[in-house]
Parts: C-alpha cells; structure tokens; sequence
C-alpha cells in the first residue's frame, strides 16, 4: 500500500512523499505555479527548457547529459501545463532507486537538481542570448505545430472562444507574438522574481528513507523566498444566455466538431461531482458510452466521438470527427443523448460499465510512476485532497437520480466547428 505524507518546508514550499515500492526508480517532481497571465505565459513556456539546457555548473547540453549518466542514467523531464487557470511549470529527475546500485546518489541527484532550477547558465546579467535565440525557435515551432494536431486545435479554440473573458482561454504554450521582444535579461528578472513569489511544491516517489530524504531536501534545495502569490479559485459558474455558434475553414478531409457545456457543478462538491463525471462516461466515456453506439455505431456519422470534462472550470465538452455534411444530424443527435440522461434513460448496464471504467482508470494511476505524483500535486491545489479510494468510492456509490441532476444543469455554451 502506497504512503503519502506532506511536510509544509518553509514559505509556501511543499514537501510530498509518496512512498512506493512498485518501481526501480525514484522520481522527484518540482511544480511552480503562476496565475494564466497573457503577459507572462510566453515567457514561462520559455522557461523549463532554458533551466534544463544548461547552468552555471553544468554550462552546455553535453555536460547536463554527461551528469546524468554519472548518475547512472537519470532523466530530467521539463515543460509547462494548464491546470484551469494556473500555468505549471514542472521540472522533473528520474534516478534508479539506490537499492539497485552500489552507491547513494540520492544526495548528489537532489544538487543536481537545484543546481538545474536555482543556478541556471547567466552571461552579462541574463539568461545567454545565443540558447534564448533556439529556445525560442523551438517555442515557435511548438505553437505552430499545434495545428498539425487538428483534434486538439478545434478543443484549444473552442476553449479561447467559449471563455474569451476568462483566463482559461489563455494558451499555456504563449503566443508567437510576444517571442521575438523577450530578451536574455528581461525572461531572467522574470525567472528570479517567479523564484521568490510562486508557490512550489516538491513531490518524491518511489522508495527511499523519508527521514534521510527530508534532511537532503532542506539542506540542498535553496529557494530565496519573497511574498507568494496567491492564486484564487476559478470561476465556474457561468449562466448561458446565448448559444455561441464558431466556425472555422481550413483545407482538411475530416471536419472536428466541439461543443461546450457550462456544468455550473464545483468540483468540492463530491456528490454532484463524482455523479456528473459517472454521466459524462455514460454520455461519451468509451465504447460502451451512448454517443459511441448511437452516433457512431448505429448511424455511422462520425470517425471518433467522446465527452470529458475540465474539472477545474466547471466544464463538460464533446469531441467528435465528421463529415461536414454530417453537421446539423451530429450535433441533433449529441442534444438527443444529453436529453436521453435528463429523462433517466440510463440502463444498468450503462451504469456499471462506466464505473468499472472509471474505477481502473483510477486504479491504473498507480501503476507508472509519476501517475501518483501528478494526482497528488492536482488534489492539493483544489483543495480536496481526496485519495484514490476515496474517489472510487464517491464514483462506485452515484445513483442514476444522482446523475440526472447533475445533467439537468447543464447549458450549452459553445459549438466550434473546423470544416473544409
């Protein structure tokens, strides 16, 4: 059984412990959060990769990659995401556990790391102009690329419409506009100043001696602290009072469809929570789901159909792929599934399979490292901090009234289209 304990270290810095003895590897997980900030976004997504290609120690891409084969074969993993409203920036190391080895590297490991996020490579007062110059290249081709993936685009751009006055419709991967401008200097004040004020929090997992591992990390990671910002609670209460109707042209064979639905349902508020996510796997949740056989099996309108919902926002979305043609008969009967839960046609069937469903996928978060640390890290900053069982516990006990309810509240907001 996997032990989780968390230690408050010292100016809004947490200190997570998971201890597990499934894998041969341990991990350690810094994340760093940020408000969704349309001045800042762009700079934070050029962070991670800037930090983690070279220091004051360790000055090129060579000497990073040499340090950790001396680590016997470690990893360092960094990006940003999108958890609601925050930006995360997330820096992870990946080390056999020492069990396996002939010597402790754990101490070593831990200076590595920050050295990696607290002394990153500076020439004449910034960030090296010659590695900002590929990091940005490599931003803007990320952003670029996004449109190769043209699922995930018609979801991006559902969301930038249907929340336009909320920080959710920021993209986490900051906009090509505001690279060029972003100087060496400039995006090191900023580094420094995220420092000191956001919130961090260390996650471990794997085995390891919990005593040995606390003294390590007070000791070795030296975060200079200022005043922490507080990031507040999304808003996900929003009435509709129109129906927005977005649509895109582009030269593709397979048109994406995306329609958005406002919950109005927290995420604190377990009952109704867990019953509106049982619903939503009813509704789209996979092939045993009421869009899947209805919409794509019975009528064969679409290539791909599935609902899911954005916990933080309060918001339950439909993905599907189709035909153009196929439009105005997709989107009728996406209502008329919706409608079906409303009215309480939901078999027993449909209930079980979709929460043996969603008790595996919670089950399956366990069993590759890092499932854990990213659901721990994700609980404690909703502040629910629910465990596994509970959560299977909530999803095992909802009842189709229970689900009905939650779906009477639902209101559609968004329909996004990208058509040929």
């Amino acid at each position: 059984m996997d032990s989780i304990k968390k230690i408050n270290l010292h100016d809004n810095i947490n200190l997570t412990l998971i201890q597990s003895k499934k894998f041969k590897t341990n991990l350690v997980s810094v994340y760093i959060q940020r408000i969704l900030d349309k001045n800042e976004v762009t700079k934070n997504a050029l962070i991670p990769n800037m930090i983690t290609n070279s220091s004051n120690k360790y000055k090129t891409l060579r000497d990073i990659s040499n340090k950790l084969e001396d680590l016997y074969g470690a990893s360092i993993l960094a990006d940003t995401s999108k958890r609601g409203e925050r930006q995360v920036l997330n820096i992870k190391l990946v080390t056999t556990n020492e069990q396996y080895l002939d010597e402790p590297i754990f101490t070593d490991a831990i200076e590595f790391l920050n050295e990696i996020i607290n002394n990153p490579l500076i020439e004449d007062g910034g960030f090296s102009e010659k590695y900002l110059k590929l990091e940005k290249q490599n931003l803007a081709e990320r952003i670029k690329a996004k449109i190769n993936d043209k699922g995930r685009f018609a979801l991006e751009r559902c969301f930038e419409e249907m929340c336009k006055d909320e920080r959710f419709s920021i993209s986490e991967q900051g906009y090509i506009e505001d690279i060029e401008s972003i100087t060496g200097k400039e995006l090191y004040d900023h580094y420094k100043n995220i420092l000191k004020t956001s919130p961090i929090d260390i996650v471990v997992e794997g085995e390891f001696d919990e005593k040995k591992v606390i003294e390590i990390i007070k000791d070795k990671f030296k975060f200079e602290r200022d005043t922490i910002l507080t990031i507040p609670r999304e808003e996900y209460k929003k009435q509709v009072d129109s129906v927005k109707t977005i649509v895109d042209k582009m030269d593709i064979t397979q048109g994406k469809l995306v329609m958005g639905y406002r919950t109005n349902i927290d995420f604190a508020d377990y009952k109704n929570y867990y019953s509106l996510i049982v619903g939503c796997n009813i509704l789209g949740g996979g092939p045993h789901s009421k869009m899947f056989m209805n919409i794509r099996e019975k009528e064969s309108l679409c290539y791909y159909i599935y609902s899911s919902v954005e916990k933080y926002k309060g918001i339950l979305y439909i993905s599907s792929g189709i035909e153009t043609q196929n439009y105005d008969k997709t989107t009728d009967l996406i209502r008329k599934q919706i409608e079906s839960i409303v009215e309480g046609n939901i078999t027993d069937e449909e209930l079980e399979n979709s929460k043996i469903s969603l008790i595996s996928s919670m089950r399956a978060l366990t069993d590759s490292i890092g499932g854990l640390s990213d659901f721990r890290f994700a609980q404690d900053i909703s502040k629910t901090n629910l465990d596994i069982e509970d959560i299977i516990n909530y999803i095992d006990k909802v009842t189709k009234e229970e689900i009905v309810n939650s779906f009477k509240k639902l209101q559609l907001d968004t329909i996004y289209f990208l058509r040929n």
